[in-house]
């Protein structure tokens, strides 16, 4: 015993020194990290230059030794001595990882690209329509070419088309680079301050200004970073207000930057001191007529009695872009003479009441919002003005609010409420009120700048708003300001603060935002006692630690949302809300479930993620949320969960993110079929910290499964194998970590064969897992039932971390005494994207056979793989399988083809000594890493040799590779190198 127990001290002792030496280390790791990203903003903000991908690998890598560290910290807590030597050695691996980071961390080549981004996306924008147009253009880049032209105003009406025309400016530039190095755009408005503007300027040029308050300090900070930017040119649009340049920080000189601005007001042009004022003129007749015919969009010309009367709505929009792009959305589809007759009487009627030029355009835009003759889409429309001038309002937020004010009528799903809400969003698009834009993942809408004018004096009279948006307002607007016939209130986006006492009298509002108010703390009791007809409730993103207790008694309240209130842990109680329908608690500090949510019985929207400090769900509350239609709760959350019963009462369930207790519980929300009415689910079983749920759900938007730390193999809760885990047939994600029971993926879930629509699979830390597939499991599958049953068959992207028992991709069994030389046609056919690290036993990537099926392989990544020797064998070059003849893989035209594959990437793989025997047959590959392989001596790129002349592979752009290593290479042609060279990029 005493033996056993000096042994057992022994241990302690060796594991712990290690972990102190780790920890040293890291700390150090940490410190260069501060430095690098110190470093990096300072020299961003100062070349505007991107950093190197290098850097941002290093600074990955950085964090993920942090979070292992993490790991190991909490294996070493709750291991026996038995397990010490493993952990020590893992300790020691990690050790030397972290020096190598250390050193890696010196960039002596420096941080940044040479080549810097400079230049913004161009936007999209309208044709220039007429000639005036087109010699403006012609003039502008003229004048930007002379060097004592410093400044140029655009000037004109307002919807005449200055912002199109200094946009086609901007595109431009943005694409030819011989003028300009930088070229910048940055909206001013109507809410113009010399603050908000250095603000703008700043985050364009990527430097930080939010420790300074003082604005001389700023303006000397801002113009410095502008100066040392040379051949820099800066676009102001809408501007309002003259001001001094110098005042904001922009220097307009010969030596620092030139500036293109956009206004109404020719006064503004002289006070700024441009030299080159250009107006912007309206179009001529036949220009205009042009123009609205186009956006007519009849396909057809129009009879000549109701042409004429066309004509003539044409010409009383005065030439001005926006009034006749408004007026034609409006008309479109018109083929009735008297509705044509109609429409020109009322345009001449409003058009004799106006007495100013500058308000010319306004009746021709409010005539096209009363042509919406829908009383709920025109609220629609004036609802856009409650955001800031010019400000990109995302379509499902904005949908949201419809859905909370009853502007949408009732449908039965949530997802035909939103396909509703983007329907009258396209009808105000189409009718040319609204600006549409969007990108990859997000759609937007717009409004302009005159539009939202209109909109804001039709809310003077009726509906009454007060909107007080984006100005940077520190006080809350005087009592006297909030007038009893108020509906609408929007005090988004300001750093207000509501004195002690204050109680609006609003008996009609229905509407309050006040979100993005970061200085808001604190609302007085008294706030709310009088606005008994609110509706909505909007205090998302502000720094309150409570709410009011009188916010109990607004009993017409449909949607509270308290989103991003991270100081939040009061809510009174709720349980008088009966007509709630959406709660959103996401990211705040709360403890406790608010009371009285068991009552909030017609509540369909319930939003509770990253509440990493509540408590517990109390059981039985969310089967009294019958009509819930999404629920959002935190996957990551070690006291919240859900019971797969609770989920299989929500019948209008349609969307939920969230925990299970545990494998029983996923089990029966699986067997009970509810899932097919889902259409997302995100589901979590097991433990994870926030960090490792994160990092999995991070950008998922589907249906995804996750499991960790869970015992599969009958774990459900009887032990035999109909306890085993199942999955539903529509999966799309599924991810699995720290199942340490399984060997292969057939050992994890029977009903994973009939995953047809899964889409990404990752696998990590599973200590049992040696395959992904055998074989002989594949033949016992085809055997039963659905012998059409193809592996993996729309799988696009497979990640492997951390499979210390890793040995091959499929591990071939047999079949009647034949060994089995490939899997069955299309397995893994749709896969685009393959990622391996830190497994140690793997020795060979792609085995005999497999090539063939990866045809549609766009990305290699394998990392820290210690024992790997190949990537593909000789067997399978030329991707025609076991079933090839020997003579024509020892060819020496035998070929590694992936047709498809874009990008091969290779780190810290010791022993790699070959990539394929013959060469690379990729005519798509535009990447090529090559890091921490020294043993690799040959790059078997297929080149191209034409009439004598050797060329590169016809995509390749680059290739990423230590200078020893590719002086080290050896090549098939003796000019190989050279041809090369220029695409080749030392690392570090």
């Amino acid at each position: 015993m005493a033996m056993a127990k000096a042994v057992e001290q022994f241990c302690n002792r060796q594991l712990d020194e290690k972990m102190k030496t780790l920890k040293s280390k890291l700390e150090h790791l940490s410190c260069r990290e501060t430095d690098v990203n110190a470093e990096l903003e300072a020299a961003e903000s100062r070349s505007g230059k991107k950093r190197k991908n290098e850097v941002e690998n290093w600074l990955r890598n950085v964090e993920r030794k942090k979070n292992e560290f993490q790991r190991l910290e909490q294996e070493v807590s709750q291991s026996s001595v038995f397990s010490h030597s493993s952990l020590g050695n893992q300790a020691e691996k990690m050790i030397t990882e972290v020096s190598e980071l250390f050193e890696l961390g010196t960039f002596p080549r420096g941080l940044l690209l040479d080549i810097p981004e400079t230049k913004g996306a161009p936007f999209l924008t309208k044709t220039l329509i007429g000639e005036a147009f087109k010699q403006n253009k012609q003039k502008i880049l003229a004048c930007l070419n002379k060097d004592n032209i410093l400044g140029i105003a655009i000037y004109g009406m307002g919807g005449a088309g200055k912002t199109t025309l200094a946009t086609h400016i901007y595109n431009l530039l943005s694409k030819d680079s011989s003028n300009f190095d930088y070229v910048y755009w940055v909206t001013v408005s109507n809410d113009f301050s010399i603050y908000k503007l250095q603000n703008d300027i700043a985050k364009m040029v990527k430097l930080d200004l939010s420790d300074e308050d003082d604005v001389r300090r700023r303006a000397a900070k801002l113009s410095k970073a502008l100066i040392q930017r040379k051949k820099c040119l800066l676009i102001l649009d809408d501007v309002w207000k003259h001001f001094r340049p110098e005042e904001v920080g922009i220097p307009v000189c010969v030596n620092g930057c030139k500036l293109i601005l956009t206004t109404r007001s020719l006064d503004v042009c002289r006070r700024m001191g441009c030299q080159e004022n250009i107006k912007v003129e309206p179009l001529s007749e036949k220009e205009a007529w042009n123009l609205f015919s186009e956006n007519l969009g009849n396909g057809m010309a129009l009879p000549p009695d109701i042409k004429e009367i066309a004509m003539s709505v044409a010409k009383i929009c005065a030439g001005l872009p926006l009034g006749i792009i408004a007026m034609a959305g409006g008309m479109k589809g018109v083929n009735d003479i008297h509705e044509w007759r109609n429409v020109l009487e009322e345009l001449e009627m409003c058009m004799t009441e106006q007495r100013d030029m500058e308000a010319e355009v306004f009746p021709i835009l409010k005539f096209s919002y009363h042509r919406l003759q829908d009383a709920k889409l025109q609220l629609c429309f004036l609802y856009c003005a409650l955001y800031p001038e010019d400000f990109k309002i995302e379509r499902d937020e904005l949908i949201g609010y419809f859905i909370a004010e009853g502007l949408i009528d009732r449908r039965k799903s949530r997802q035909a409420k939103f396909d509703m809400g983007h329907t009258l969003l396209n009808r105000l698009e189409n009718a040319c009120l609204l600006e549409g834009c969007q990108s990859d993942r997000k759609r937007w809408v717009k409004m302009h700048d005159l539009m939202r004018e209109m909109a804001l004096e039709i809310t003077r009279v009726s509906p009454r708003f007060m909107i007080k948006a984006g100005l940077q307002m520190r006080k809350i607007p005087d009592e006297q300001d909030w007038m009893e016939d108020l509906e609408k209130v929007s005090l988004v986006m300001n750093r207000i603060e509501v004195p002690p006492g204050t109680s609006p009298r609003c008996p009609r509002l229905s509407t309050l935002l006040l979100q993005r108010n970061w200085f808001l703390e604190r609302i007085p009791n008294s706030f709310f006692v009088h606005m008994r007809a609110l509706r909505v409730l909007d205090l998302s993103h502000t720094s309150i630690d409570s709410l009011p207790d009188s916010l109990s008694d607004l009993e017409s309240l449909t949607a509270l949302l308290l989103r991003e209130c991270r100081k939040l842990t009061y809510v009174p109680p709720l349980g008088k809300l009966g007509a709630l329908q959406v709660l959103d608690l996401c990211h705040t500090n709360i403890e406790d479930v608010p009371q009285g949510m068991e009552m909030l019985v017609d509540l369909n929207c319930l939003y509770m993620e990253g509440t990493k400090n509540l408590k517990m769900l109390p059981g039985g509350i969310l089967p009294t949320l019958s009509h819930l239609q999404l629920l959002r709760l935190d996957c990551g959350s070690k006291h919240v969960a859900v019971r797969g019963e609770e989920l299989e009462q929500l019948k209008q369930l349609e969307e939920v993110n969230g925990r299970v207790y545990n494998l029983y519980d996923l089990n029966r929300f699986v067997k009970s079929h509810c899932y097919g009415r889902l259409r997302i689910y995100q589901l979590a079983v097991g433990n994870f910290s926030p960090h490792e749920i994160d990092l999995f759900m991070h950008g998922t938007n589907g249906k995804a499964v996750s499991i960790g730390n869970c015992c599969l193999k009958g774990g459900g809760g009887g032990g035999g194998d109909e306890d085993r885990l199942l999955l539903p047939q529509d999966i799309q994600n599924f991810w699995i970590y720290k199942c340490h029971d399984v060997n292969s993926l057939c050992d994890v879930s029977p009903s994973l064969h009939n995953a047809r629509d899964l889409k990404l699979c990752e696998i990590s830390w599973c200590d049992g897992i040696e395959c992904i597939l055998p074989m002989d499991e594949i033949e016992r599958e085809d055997s039963g039932e659905d012998s059409h049953c193809v592996p993996f068959q729309n799988l696009e992207t497979l990640c492997l971390y951390h499979l210390k028992n890793l040995i091959a991709l499929f591990k071939w069994g047999r079949r009647g005494g034949t060994v089995i030389a490939s899997p069955p046609p299309g397995t893994l056919y749709s896969l685009k994207n393959l990622f391996i690290g830190d497994c140690h036993k793997i020795k060979k990537l792609f085995q005999p056979g497999l090539l063939q099926h990866l045809q549609n392989l766009e990305c290699i990544y394998v990392s820290d793989c210690s024992e790997m020797e190949e990537i593909t064998t000789e067997d399978d070059e030329g991707g025609l399988g076991a079933s090839s003849s020997r003579s024509n893989i020892n060819n020496s035209s035998s070929s590694f083809t992936l047709p498809k594959l874009l990008r091969l990437y290779l780190s810290t793989i010791p022993k790699l000594k070959s990539i394929c025997k013959g060469v690379m047959a990729c005519d798509s590959l535009k990447e090529i890493f090559l890091i921490k392989c020294p043993q690799l001596k040959r790059l078997p790129l297929s080149e191209l040799l034409v009439n004598g002349q050797l060329y590169p592979p016809p995509a390749l752009e680059k290739i990423l590779i230590e200078q020893g290593c590719w002086e080290s290479l050896q090549w098939d042609h003796p000019n190989t190198s050279n041809v090369l060279q220029p695409l080749v990029e030392y690392w570090p």
